[in-house]
């Protein structure tokens, strides 16, 4: 009666972990399906051969699943791809103003990311409302630099008039006046703090026309958008958030800072076009690769200037504060080891599949060599 107790709770146990449960229904699933055939087998060539021929049949598929598995990233899967943040700099990244923590060697070509006066200084970042204005067309400046107060008055009027006479969110003359005039400052705070990174994203044409009169001298850094630099903005973000620079997660007055450009370096080569040749040739070069070069990305924050949110409206757009000192944070890209598992598995499953096979043919022959010498006999 104690054993029967005792295999009801330990049954109990496994019925209610999910984890041993699963664990054992793939034991057994397993041992059913792979069995089968090994009793099958066994049954017509005996228990050694049946045997031998059965553990060939599972590394053979176990070879196959594996190789699949490493060629399209699934299955068994190994660390993944992430940015690791190297170094965090504050202020010009290119001048050492701190014996104790000085700025890495490789920040040194970028420039101070203090704002230009005027376009044509080396010495500091060009502000991109400035670009767009000195280099872009009607369209670019009607996009980027500028504020239709009527259009933005039509929205709101229609809103307005589309609400109930009761409804708490009704304005009268003079709060839509101020509703507009709110909306059209945020508009202006946005073009005013345009970066680099997200000028380039929608014209590129005028980032290329900055570099190449000088206005932009990065060394052999390269310019990114927002939307390539996305994963490593939100690597430099997280971490920021934990670190001891002011920028407490529990606190929303000290949590906000605006990210401002983002720049590469290193890396396989990109295409420089998308001809048949480049495409070609850029394939080539990149997969007869031995090794990754090491690719670096600099994100650039600042702090921003607390606006206690309104019940009932959009948070206001985050403004930089001109006060506060630019952060540079390094990353360095860590390529994990995503594929690993399964191209371990694939030569391990090959080794033992050649060494079955191997065996296999030694008994073939030893067969083959007794029946000779019983038939010359």
């Amino acid at each position: 009666m104690g054993s029967v107790l005792a295999a009801v709770n330990t049954l109990a146990a496994i019925s209610f972990d999910n984890e041993i449960r699963g664990l054992l229904t793939v034991l057994l699933g397993s041992a059913i399906l792979m069995g089968s055939v090994w009793l099958i087998i066994s049954t017509n060539t005996g228990f050694r051969l049946g045997t031998l021929i059965a553990i060939s049949a599972i590394f053979g598929w176990t070879v196959m699943m594996a190789f699949i598995w490493s060629l399209y990233g699934i299955g068994l899967q190994g660390a993944r791809p992430t940015w690791e943040v190297q170094a965090i700099h504050i202020g010009n990244p290119s001048v050492t103003d701190n014996e104790a923590n000085p700025p890495p060697t490789i920040l040194d070509d970028l420039p101070n990311p203090v704002t230009c006066e005027e376009l044509g200084d080396q010495d500091c970042l060009p502000k991109a409302i400035q670009v767009v204005r000195v280099l872009g067309n009607s369209q670019q400046k009607a996009e980027l630099d500028s504020i239709d107060a009527g259009t933005i008055r039509a929205e709101v009027t229609a809103f307005n008039d589309a609400l109930a006479t009761d409804d708490p969110r009704k304005l009268t003359g003079e709060e839509v006046e101020g509703e507009v005039q709110r909306l059209a400052d945020e508009q202006r705070i946005r073009n005013e703090d345009l970066t680099l990174s997200e000028l380039k994203g929608v014209a590129p044409e005028l980032t290329e026309e900055v570099e190449l009169r000088g206005w932009l001298d990065i060394g052999d850094w390269n310019l990114e958008t927002t939307q390539a630099a996305g994963e490593a903005i939100t690597a430099a973000s997280d971490y920021l958030a934990h670190a001891d620079l002011g920028f407490d997660p529990t606190d929303p007055q000290s949590n906000t800072f605006v990210v401002l450009d983002a720049f590469q370096q290193g890396g396989k080569p990109d295409r420089l076009n998308n001809g048949v040749w480049e495409r070609v040739s850029n394939k080539i070069i990149t997969s007869a690769m031995p090794r990754h070069p090491t690719n670096y990305t600099v994100v650039q924050v600042q702090r921003s200037i607390y606006k206690t949110p309104v019940a009932g409206q959009a948070p206001p757009p985050a403004e930089v504060d001109p006060n506060e000192p630019v952060i540079s944070v390094l990353l360095r890209r860590n390529l994990g080891r995503f594929r690993l598992p399964g191209i371990l598995v694939t030569i391990g499953s090959g080794l033992l599949f050649l060494a079955s096979l191997l065996m296999l043919h030694t008994r073939d022959l030893e067969v083959r060599r007794r029946l000779e010498g019983e038939g010359s006999g």
